[in-house]
């Protein structure tokens, strides 16, 4: 059995504690991104896959689906946000939607906001059945998305380690 002995251990094991941090960033957000590229194709899918309705809907007659220029915003403005570690130490990235669609109205004058729209088909209002696509999306990839993520953390170490 080999024995590696070290004078000033303590110096080296400040290097590679501070090499580690340094490191841990790149391995871990490859593995985030890697991981949130997969749901946003899976969920940009079922965004692809609504049925749209051009109608006003009523509590009596709800529509099936959003306006198809509503769903062109969403499919536009699906997005990762940037990677952030929050208080407790868990890295994250937001998948979500961001920015306005083209509908203005008098309440939105800049358009209607994508995140306000997402929600309304997700869950529905009194004029819209509900039409959860981000859930169908996320449960259709979420093995695949975490083996993706392993993977890719193992490649990056492997990349170190060399």
């Amino acid at each position: 059995m080999a024995t590696i002995k070290f004078k000033k251990g303590d110096d080296y094991a400040v290097k590679l504690g501070n090499l580690s941090a340094r490191l841990r960033d790149q391995v871990i957000g490859a593995g985030i991104y890697e991981g949130a590229g997969i749901l946003i194709g899976s969920v940009r899918e079922e965004l692809r896959a609504l049925p749209t309705d051009e109608r006003f809907g009523t509590p009596g007659t709800p529509t099936a689906g959003p306006k198809k220029v509503q769903k062109e915003g969403l499919d536009a403005n699906l997005g990762i946000s940037h990677m952030e570690t929050d208080k407790r130490g868990f890295t994250n990235v937001s998948v979500g939607f961001h920015e306005y669609n083209k509908v203005k109205t008098k309440a939105w004058p800049k358009g209607q906001p994508n995140q306000m729209v997402a929600r309304s088909v997700e869950k529905g209002t009194s004029f819209m059945l509900p039409n959860p696509f981000v859930k169908r999306g996320v449960s259709k990839c979420k093995k695949r998305a975490l083996e993706a993520m392993k993977k890719r953390c193992d490649e990056e170490i492997e990349k170190i380690v060399k």
